[in-house]
């Protein structure tokens, strides 16, 4: 098998762990790939468009999206807004989809006073999701179980998108665009195991399109 997976690294400074688990299942799922990590700064529309991946992945973040400069962020944008690949957005990256297409993004909710996630409500551990059962969906049950971990969420759909899953932690769990190849995923289908598998058939999905 040939081809690459361009997964864009969104944790500041390498701080966070989306990155990793998504390679290191990636790797075990598509054996003879290239993955190639590159940080979120670096990323341009004119670098894809040299290394021609098969599909995009997007991470998660480390930190609060008010800790990323505008600048930084430039070049991801216009890939999420203008890139022919199959892109998936995860957790952070799902709401990295939302910020470009107009959608606000902020805290599920604040428990007690503080700055950042400090304070916030989290979502965190294997949590049911009604889902839509097509797209990355696919060959799902309507109730499937996966792997949380976050603070913010979308808070309205983006015009142009439709939702695929809820649960009523968070009503924007899964989003995919009506025209392209584009979708967002709340939770974390790279963290799986024998007990909760729906995961990895949510990565199969999207790596067959």
């Amino acid at each position: 098998m040939s081809g690459l997976i361009y997964l864009i690294d969104n944790t500041l400074d390498g701080q966070g762990a989306s990155p990793r688990e998504l390679r290191a299942v990636l790797s075990r799922m598509r054996e003879g790939v290239e993955i190639l990590t590159e940080p979120y700064h670096s990323v341009s529309l004119k670098r894809v468009n040299s290394l021609s991946p098969t599909h995009i992945i997007l991470s998660g973040q480390s930190h609060p999206w008010t800790k990323y400069s505008a600048e930084s962020l430039a070049g991801v944008f216009e890939v999420i807004k203008k890139a022919r690949q199959p892109i998936l957005g995860v957790c952070g990256g799902h709401q990295q989809i939302a910020l470009v297409y107009g959608a606000p993004v902020d805290l599920m909710e604040r428990l007690e006073p503080g700055e950042g996630y400090e304070g916030a409500r989290r979502e965190r551990g294997y949590f049911p999701v009604e889902n839509s059962g097509t797209g990355i969906f696919k060959d799902l049950p309507e109730q499937i179980t996966v792997w949380h971990s976050h603070c913010d969420e979308v808070k309205q759909l983006p015009k142009g998108f439709r939702r695929t899953a809820s649960n009523e932690a968070c009503s924007i769990q899964a989003m995919e665009h009506t025209q392209r190849p584009l979708f967002g995923v709340q939770f974390h289908p790279e963290l799986f195991d024998d007990a909760h598998p729906d995961g990895q058939q949510v990565l199969r999905n999207f790596l067959a399109m």
